[in-house]
C-alpha cells in the first residue's frame, strides 16, 4: 500500500461533499449500543475522520463531554466547524494533529481508518487514550463481491479503476474483512482485550440512489469526468435491468473495539 493511496483521501471527499453525505447510509443503532460502556456522557471523544459528520452527530447526541474531529480535508473540516455542542475540529491528519496524549476516554474512527497507515496511527491512538479508554474502528463494508449480488455485477465496470487502500486483489476484499490482520495490528499497538464484531445491515435502495453511492467512492471520483459518468451510467443501468430497479443491499458493519490497558502508560 503506497503512501500516495492515503493521502488521496486527504482532499478527495470535500469535492463533493453534499453527494457524500446524502448517499452514504447511516450506521445501525445496534453499533452504538456496543460501545455503551464508553459512549457516555461526559467522556472526552475524538473521531478520526469524520467526513461530514455521519457519525459525529450520533456521538453528540450520546452527550459526551467534548467531541475532537480531526479531519484532513480543508472542505470537510469547514463543514463540521458548525456543528453544535463542545466540537474541536483539527483539520489535519492524524500524523499532523498535534492532540495531547492521555486526554481521551474513546476514540472512533467509522469508515476511515484504511487511509491511516496503521502501523504508525495506531501506537498514536494508543497514546491519546487515558488508562483504560476503549477505540472502537468500523465500516460499512459497501463493496463486497464475495457477499453481494450487486457488487459481484459491477465489478466489471470497475476493472481499471485505481483501487483505495480499502480494497485488495483480485475480488476487491475490503480491509476490514481481514479481520486476523485488523486485530493482530491492535494489539501489536499496545491495546488490550481487542475483539470483533460483525453487524449487518439491509437497505432498499433505487437503481439511481445506488448510483449516487458509488459516486462517493474514492476509486470512482478519481476517474476522468467523463468516464467516471459512463461508470456511473452503467452502474445504474446494472440497477434497473438486472434488479428490476430496486437493490435491497445487505452492507456488512465489522466493529473493532480495544481498550488501553488500565496500568498503562
Amino acid at each position: 500500500m503506497t503512501r500516495e493511496s492515503h493521502l488521496v483521501g486527504r482532499h478527495i471527499f470535500g469535492a463533493d461533499a453534499a453527494g457524500y453525505a446524502s448517499a452514504r447510509p447511516h450506521y445501525p443503532e445496534a453499533l452504538y449500543a456496543a460501545l455503551a460502556g464508553a459512549l457516555i456522557p461526559g467522556a472526552d471523544v475524538f473521531e478520526i475522520g469524520p467526513g461530514t459528520g455521519q457519525a459525529s452527530r450520533r456521538l453528540l447526541a450520546a452527550d459526551v463531554g467534548s467531541l475532537t474531529l480531526v479531519e484532513p480535508d480543508p472542505v470537510l473540516a469547514g463543514e463540521l466547524a458548525g456543528l453544535a455542542g463542545n466540537v474541536r475540529v483539527v483539520n489535519a491528519p492524524l500524523e499532523d494533529a498535534g492532540l495531547a496524549a492521555g486526554a481521551f476516554d474513546l476514540g472512533v474512527a467509522a469508515t476511515s481508518f484504511h487511509w491511516v497507515d496503521a502501523s504508525r496511527g495506531l501506537p498514536m491512538v494508543h497514546n491519546l487514550l487515558r488508562p483504560g479508554g476503549v477505540w472502537a474502528m468500523w465500516w460499512t463494508v459497501l463493496h463486497d463481491p464475495e457477499e453481494d449480488l450487486f457488487s459481484r455485477a459491477v465489478l466489471p465496470l470497475l476493472k481499471d479503476a485505481a483501487l483505495p487502500p480499502s480494497l485488495r486483489g483480485p475480488e476487491q476484499r475490503h480491509y476490514s474483512l481481514w479481520t486476523g490482520d485488523r486485530l493482530a495490528e491492535l494489539r501489536a499497538a499496545g491495546f488490550a482485550h481487542a475483539q470483533h464484531q460483525m453487524h449487518d445491515m439491509t437497505v432498499r435502495m433505487t437503481a439511481a440512489e445506488m448510483r449516487a453511492l458509488y459516486g462517493t467512492f474514492s476509486m470512482v471520483r478519481r476517474m476522468e469526468p467523463k468516464l467516471r459518468a459512463r461508470v456511473l451510467d452503467g452502474i445504474e443501468a446494472v440497477g434497473e435491468q438486472g434488479f428490476g430497479g430496486i437493490i435491497a443491499r445487505r452492507f456488512r458493519i465489522p466493529l473493532f473495539i480495544a481498550r488501553k490497558a488500565r496500568g498503562a502508560a
